[in-house]
């Protein structure tokens, strides 16, 4: 199984990474140099990628199933929304903290390995299950790509530095498609829901915290919409929100709770 390559691919994936660092954080202008800066992350982007579709194929159905699974995926739209976000602002520091919080996530996975499985129970072999989990996975990646700028923009509140405007503005230019992305994924999971259990929406705690990280979302850009000077709280509520989005995704498995949800499994 593939899976037991994933310490190779990993390390690819960094020394590609790194070796794209140089370039970016370079202090050289030169068509070469701009054109490296964007070659070595795009092929680390590509290794990730190349990984996950060899598991695809090994495992005969989409490696979406355990958390595992959905950690490595979100390492691999992290990264593709990181190399986007750079391509278009040549942030620096987006670039480090992007790549940096991709590998992370593929070192749980090192870490913490899931049995691999190649069956997947009914509900799951349902045509809503890929675009439902790829769409939110999406919507994860660029909204926490916001919260990286966030937590930036509230660094540079405390060192009192003027450039934190920029980071805010970058973390709202990703929410509102964040957000977007993720009220299409609720949608389609709730279209799964009807097809699978019969009911669009159950209340289970899983949704339950799903709907209350929409909500933080929703209710961070009528702040932002109403209240433009707030930019303190903006971006504490933009932190806050994603916190909220890890657990309802991450967390919410270990509340007792949770262990009779539909979405346990």
């Amino acid at each position: 199984m593939i899976w037991s390559a994933l310490i190779w691919f990993f390390v690819a994936f960094v020394s590609l990474s790194l070796f794209g660092a140089i370039f970016v954080f370079k202090q050289e202008s030169s068509k070469l140099n701009l054109f490296l800066s964007r070659l070595f992350p795009l092929l680390a982007n590509l290794v990730l990628l190349s990984f996950t579709v060899i598991l695809w194929l090994q495992l005969e159905r989409p490696p979406m199933k355990t958390m595992a699974e959905t950690r490595l995926l979100y390492a691999v739209f992290v990264g593709m929304v990181t190399w986007i976000i750079v391509f278009k602002t040549k942030s620096k520091w987006m670039y480090f903290l992007g790549y940096t919080m991709s590998a992370v996530f593929l070192l749980v996975d090192l870490l913490h390995p899931e049995y691999q499985q190649k069956n997947l129970m009914p509900a799951l072999q349902s045509v809503w299950f890929i675009p439902h989990v790829v769409v939110y996975m999406i919507s994860y990646a660029v909204l926490g790509a916001a919260c990286l700028s966030a937590l930036k923009g509230l660094w540079g509140l405390h060192r009192k530095k003027a450039i934190w405007q920029n980071d805010l503005d970058l973390a709202m230019n990703l929410v509102y498609p964040g957000t977007a992305l993720l009220t299409i994924g609720m949608l389609l999971g709730a279209i799964w829901a009807k097809i699978a259990w019969g009911n669009y929406w159950s209340f289970d705690p899983k949704e339950t915290w799903a709907l209350l990280t929409w909500l933080f979302y929703i209710i961070t850009i009528h702040i932002h919409y109403a209240f433009p000077k707030r930019q303190k709280l903006i971006l504490w509520m933009l932190s806050l929100s994603f916190l909220v989005l890890i657990i309802t995704w991450l967390g919410i498995r270990f509340v007792p709770a949770a262990m009779q949800s539909i979405h346990v499994y």
